[in-house]
């Protein structure tokens, strides 16, 4: 019996990144949780380009939140679709949350350098936003009407497919278009 308790509990522990944010940070009262028809969480966070980002100074956009670290592999497989919607739509009332948890800026920038990126990350590094949107795992995104209220959230990876695909990164591009051009 203990032979199959420590298999377990080394099996727990080979999960790694998924569970390993939440598992050591505690996690927030249900309630407290980003959901889809809820108002979203505030965020106000340093930017690695320096100032500060605030959602409830992005109301009236569309805002698509994305947590990330450089570490993590579907991360990495994410972000040039989140860069090219970025840039397709720059000039609409969108904005693209990329927020880095807990890294230092250096590994960021040099992140930023290695997949050619210029995404506006948000630095979350003690985790609280992170928390407050019940992210225990990475990747994890949110979308978020004009009116702050999160309309849809994937807490893992975006999907291969095409816009037929739900959480495929066409399906998203769609969902975000679509946000925008309703009133």
């Amino acid at each position: 019996m203990l032979t199959l308790v420590g298999a377990a509990a080394a099996a727990l522990a080979g999960i790694g990144g998924w569970l390993a944010f939440g598992a050591q940070q505690g996690s927030p009262p249900a309630q407290a949780v980003a959901r889809p028809g809820a108002p979203a969480p505030a965020i106000t966070l340093p930017l690695l380009a320096g100032g500060t980002a605030s959602l409830a100074a992005d109301r009236g956009k569309v805002v698509l939140v994305n947590f990330w670290a450089t570490w993590c592999e579907p991360c990495k497989s994410e972000m040039p679709a989140l860069q090219q919607l970025r840039n397709e739509l720059r000039a609409q009332a969108f904005a693209l949350y990329s927020i880095d948890l807990q890294e230092d800026a250096d590994a960021i920038q040099a992140f930023q350098r290695q997949f050619g990126l210029d995404l506006y990350v948000l630095l979350d590094g003690e985790g609280d936003v992170t928390r407050a949107y019940g992210v225990r795992g990475l990747p994890a995104t949110f979308l978020i009407d004009r009116s702050g209220v999160v309309k849809v959230q994937r807490l893992g990876p975006l999907l291969p497919g095409g816009p037929e695909t739900t959480w495929s990164e066409p399906w998203l591009a769609e969902q975000v278009r679509g946000l925008l051009t309703s009133s």
